[in-house]
């Protein structure tokens, strides 16, 4: 399933959008279940803005399970660039591209 995810998202016409900045906010929804309890719901909003035109970029809503692993994808995938980026050898001249997948 993952090389199926990869593979797609590498074949995909997905342009890359530059963000200077990101605003996060959530929201929650109270509701009330057919016994008359409450039930909540919140999901994690991130906006995107370019900081040059002052414009938002896009806006990505997830759960807090998936809000939660991006956390941890992200702090992972930030130690891995600084080691690559602290590293004074010099590679050959290519892109290198590491996909983390968040569940």
């Amino acid at each position: 399933m993952l090389s199926n995810i990869q593979q797609n998202i590498m074949s995909s016409a997905l342009r890359p959008a530059y963000a200077d900045e990101a605003v996060v906010m959530h929201t929650i929804k109270t509701s009330k279940n057919s016994e008359g309890k409450i039930v909540k719901e919140g999901h994690m909003h991130i906006i995107f803005v370019d900081m040059t035109t002052q414009k938002p970029i896009d806006k990505v809503v997830v759960s807090p399970i998936t809000a939660a692993g991006l956390v941890k994808a992200l702090s992972e995938s930030l130690v891995k660039l600084d080691a690559e980026l602290k590293n004074k050898k010099i590679e050959k001249a290519r892109k290198k591209v590491e996909i983390d997948y968040i569940r």
